[in-house]
């Protein structure tokens, strides 16, 4: 009566592992979200399709970016996330770009319209992979003189 059953001690030993093998799955279980790149990407075309000065702000819920002309990657904890752009976008990091994408005009910026296309031209270029992500990302439609862009950044 007071025997203990020799499966008993298997039964435990199971229950062991199993209890580990949880364990470890919902240790590594994302604890944020994903990042919404599909809400950023319809802000983007948003404001390509906008008249020129259209400017849009929106939160990012992402550590780090990475726009190549018509795909916007946002990248968390959570995972990454793609998104297409119905029309090409230019990401902007530091530099004179990034002056009209906050605040100036280009022709506060650039000496002619060629300066501003040989920029924009650099920027389209550009593939320097995952950047930090901003808390706010800026878009801006830019028409002058014959040019017509969108800068994110």
């Amino acid at each position: 009566m007071f025997e203990t059953p020799v499966d008993t001690l298997l039964l435990w030993m199971a229950l062991g592992a199993v209890a580990v093998a949880v364990l470890g799955v919902v240790g590594n279980v994302p604890t944020t979200a994903p990042p919404d790149a599909a809400g950023m990407a319809a802000t983007i075309d948003e404001v390509t399709t906008s008249p020129s000065g259209s400017v849009r702000r929106r939160p990012v819920a992402a550590e780090s970016w990475r726009l190549d002309g018509r795909r916007l990657e946002l990248r968390n904890d959570g995972g990454t996330a793609h998104a297409r752009l119905t029309r090409r976008a230019v990401p902007v990091g530091t530099g004179p770009l990034s002056h009209v994408l906050s605040e100036g005009a280009p022709g506060q910026v650039f000496t002619s319209p060629t300066a501003f296309k040989r920029a924009v031209r650099r920027g389209a270029a550009a593939t320097d992979g995952w950047r930090p992500a901003p808390d706010r990302l800026t878009v801006r439609h830019v028409v002058w003189r014959g040019i017509d862009v969108t800068l994110v950044g």
